[in-house]
């Protein structure tokens, strides 16, 4: 009897549910009775009938009949989560008439003598954790209801997450009342959520074709999971040719992902508010007992995710359950820089297909959402939502400079209470015309900056119709990156203040996260000009010009040096090897090159049929170089870059770009032109290296003298030929002084050399910079301060050095060919002087 009762699967904590219920309507029932108008017959006829229930449940309780008990309580029952046919096991049965009987006896007590219910029962309410007041007897709050009230309470954004975790309350509970919901019911749900997959509830169908769709069991999807889960983990286990760590690698690569545990706190967040809305502070708050909480605490619930966790294993410690937390990484300059370069800005030869190119005849450029979202956000670091909604009164100006509210309206989709702030409009959208475009779109009468957004019906979102338009739209212009994608734009922003020492806190009151001391987090709007100064401060390497087509600047071009992208294709093996490699121009679809793994089985199928068979170091080697001309774009499976970017460690090559030294912000740039190159030694040159015949533009590797105090000897470094000069029958050389690219950016007269392409024609190895206020003029057969001569500068090299020679104004080369004399110390000598007396002066 007693493993009966042990293993009995009706859930002890919904029978004391349905129990505290029994209670609560019989004496509210008891209560409504005394305050109604009652003859004495009817009373006698209730004190009757009370007495036969009494007796029958007697006689079943002798003869173990506990069929009755799911006749008195077949509808509590079912309310509360409980099949009825469960209330007739007898551990269920037994309580139930046994709680009948008390029932009885103390409605025959009220009847016959007109006892208060709330004081006669006083003993029979608190065994059954009700208060004996006449509050305690109201019908429980639904968990439906709970879910209104919760909405109703919270901010819009935290709307949204409530409906969809009290979504999945509905399926799991049913709508039953939320005081039958106890703790180990809670952390049940929130095991159920923790399995969900990953993505959850996008199967439904429904698209703008289709509007009706199907509806979406998120138990059941957790179902279809865990057998396609279980059905992979056993023919893998059965696998005798792999290891246990290949099995380990298969698994993680090809079990479904799950919800991860970041999220899984979110949701019990959400849950909680539920349960607050229905049962007040006293059962959720911080300060209730483990025992009394209906919701678990954040501490409770990580203990409870170890050992489900653990649970997740099997006996050899293979796992059964994976999360893949989403990875997103900053826009490369190269990338933001082939998005500008697109037909999006460049123009359009179709305003349906905005990924035609322009051509002679048809260049059309359309400055809506499409258009202006991306600068704003790479630019000012705002969210899609954040812009999408930004009225037109929310473009003033403030302290003297442009400025946009974010989060004015009352009324605004906001993440947080720090995202409304102000931010400086920086100059490049102000060259752009975004002033006389906000300028022109509230002279037409116009509300919102862009209208053609609308939200959406079920969220009220415009992100989220925007995010889909961009996405398919950069797909076709070959610029999606599943980790580099829209959203990824703000962090961009973010990972170019940090390399620019911007302290965490400003960074935070830009992109309008949380920040850290009460102070920051309630800062005012004062700052604005610094503010700008360090938005302005980044380059995109953005030209903005005009073009007589258009009555508005548009992007001319970009000085960040654009390679052609090549798209790099893999074919895999089962060991998650590669057997095959291709490399595509993105904008031709030409092979550029393509090779199979010597000793690996490549797919037999197009369009690896025809690869040329090459050993694995010298496929790693061939794809190395075409990185150092070309763009490549990783696959968008993480899997297959991981397997790439392991494939290029067999080639022992030195990186070409050389981190340079990061000098402190507070040095001067004097000091950084003046400090050697580390490990500096006389180059020793080579026969037939002689530098003749060198002109402006070219680069030439040069011992020139040092400024630093106590450092005499010549320090070996590029320099560039600015200018040549004929004097006395002589050719000198007019060189600028080099040096490597630091944390600080290079200054107007200082022209950079740090792009790719540039790199490779002027055969640099690290990012390197030329003073044009530091010169030196040296003889063109002066072999013991020119060395040998390197590459020559680029065409938009050219153009940049004409301007940096502006900048670095009338400035005269240092001779070193002549000898310096040293200085003499300045003798200032006081000599007396004579007097002259007049004749006959005694």
């Amino acid at each position: 009897m007693l493993e009966e009762l042990q293993d009995s699967p009706v859930s002890e904590a919904r029978v004391q549910a349905m129990l505290k219920e029994m209670v609560r309507r019989a004496v509210a029932a008891m209560i409504a009775r005394q305050e109604s108008d009652t003859s004495v017959d009817n009373s006698e006829a209730c004190l009757r009938r009370i007495d036969a229930d009494t007796s029958r449940i007697r006689d079943a309780q002798r003869a173990r009949d506990w069929s009755l008990a799911s006749g008195f309580a077949e509808d509590i029952a079912r309310q509360n989560g409980l099949d009825p046919a469960a209330v007739e096991a007898p551990a269920v049965a037994r309580q139930v008439l046994s709680l009948l009987r008390r029932l009885n006896d103390l409605s025959s007590r009220v009847e016959r003598d007109f006892d208060d219910p709330l004081d006669a029962g006083r003993d029979l309410l608190i065994d059954h954790g009700l208060a004996p007041t006449r509050d305690a007897m109201k019908p429980p709050m639904l968990l439906s209801e709970a879910i209104e009230k919760a909405c109703e309470e919270a901010p819009q954004d935290v709307e949204t997450k409530i409906r969809v975790i009290g979504k999945l309350a509905l399926a799991y509970f049913g709508d039953v009342p939320v005081a039958s919901i106890v703790l180990e019911q809670s952390f049940e749900f929130l095991l159920k959520v923790w399995m969900l997959p990953k993505g959850w509830g996008k199967g439904h169908g429904r698209n703008r074709h289709e509007k009706s769709g199907k509806d979406l069991c998120p138990l059941q999807e957790i179902r279809d999971a865990d057998a396609k889960d279980a059905q992979l983990l056993e023919e893998i286990l059965n696998l005798d040719t792999l290891s246990m760590p290949d099995k380990r690698r298969r698994l993680v690569l090809e079990l479904i992902p799950r919800l991860t545990d970041g999220y899984l706190f979110v949701q019990r967040d959400m849950l909680n508010r539920i349960f607050r809305a229905a049962l007040g502070r006293k059962r959720v708050g911080r300060d209730v007992d483990d025992d009394d909480r209906v919701v678990p605490s954040h501490a409770q619930l990580k203990n409870r995710l170890r050992a489900w966790h653990k649970s997740q294993k099997t006996t050899c410690k293979l796992p059964k359950r994976v999360s893949r937390p989403k990875r997103r990484m900053s826009w490369s300059l190269e990338h933001v820089s082939r998005l500008l370069r697109s037909p999006i800005y460049l123009g359009t030869s179709s305003p349906k297909q905005r990924s035609r190119k322009a051509t002679a005849r048809k260049c059309i450029i359309i400055r809506d959402a499409i258009y202006w979202v991306p600068l704003v956000m790479i630019t000012m670091g705002v969210r899609p939502e954040e812009i999408l909604q930004a009225a037109i009164p929310d473009v003033v100006r403030r302290d003297g400079i442009l400025c946009l509210f974010v989060g004015d309206e009352e009324d605004a989709v906001l993440k947080n209470e720090q995202s409304r702030r102000v931010l400086p409009i920086p100059q490049l959208l102000l060259d752009l015309g975004f002033r006389e475009w906000v300028v022109a779109k509230r002279k037409s009468g116009e509300t919102w900056l862009f209208p053609e957004i609308q939200p959406d019906k079920s969220h009220g979102r415009r992100s989220q119709i925007f995010g889909d338009r961009l996405r398919n739209l950069l797909k076709t212009l070959k610029l999606h990156d599943a980790r580099e994608d829209i959203y990824a734009m703000r962090r961009t922003l973010s990972s170019k203040l940090l390399s620019r020492g911007i302290d965490t806190g400003t960074r935070q009151r830009i992109l309008g996260h949380l920040e850290g001391t009460t102070i920051d987090r309630h800062y005012s709007d004062h700052g604005l000009l610094e503010l700008k100064d360090l938005l302005d401060s980044v380059d995109y390497g953005i030209e903005v010009g005009r073009n007589r087509r258009f009555d508005f600047p548009i992007i001319v071009g970009n000085r960040t040096a654009l390679q052609t992208a090549l798209d790099v294709e893999v074919a895999l093996t089962d060991r998650r090897e590669i057997s095959a490699v291709q490399l595509r121009d993105s904008e031709t679809d030409e092979i550029v090159f393509e090779a199979t793994i010597s000793g690996r089985k490549a797919p037999a199928a197009y369009p690896w049929n025809d690869c040329e068979a090459f050993e694995e170091k010298d496929v790693a080697a061939r794809i190395i170089s075409f990185g150092r001309q070309y763009s490549l774009t990783m696959p968008a499976s993480e899997e297959a870059t991981a397997a790439v970017e392991h494939l290029l460690i067999l080639v022992d090559d030195k990186p070409f770009y050389n981190p340079a030294a990061k000098p402190s912000v507070a040095k001067e740039t004097e000091e950084t032109e003046n400090a050697p190159v580390d490990d500096a030694e006389s180059v020793i040159q080579e026969p037939g290296c002689r530098p003749v015949d060198l002109v402006a533009g070219d680069l030439v590797v040069c011992a020139l003298p040092s400024r630093r105090a106590g450092f005499t000897k010549s320090a070996a470094r590029p320099g560039i030929v600015v200018s040549t000069r004929t004097m006395a029958g002589r050719k000198f050389l007019d060189i600028a002084w080099g040096g490597p690219i630091g944390a600080a950016s290079p200054a107007p007269y200082e022209l950079a050399i740090a792009q790719a392409l540039e790199m490779a024609e002027a055969k640099l190895d690290i990012p390197t910079r030329f003073n044009l206020r530091r010169r030196f003029l040296v003889p063109e057969e002066d072999t013991a301060r020119l060395h040998h001569r390197l590459g020559r500068i680029s065409k938009s090299a050219e153009n940049r050095l004409r301007e940096s020679l502006l900048c670095a104004g009338d400035v005269s080369p240092e001779p070193v060919a002549e000898p310096v004399r040293k200085q003499r110390p300045l003798v200032v000598e006081r000599r007396r002087s004579m007097s002259v007396r007049p004749p006959n002066s005694r």
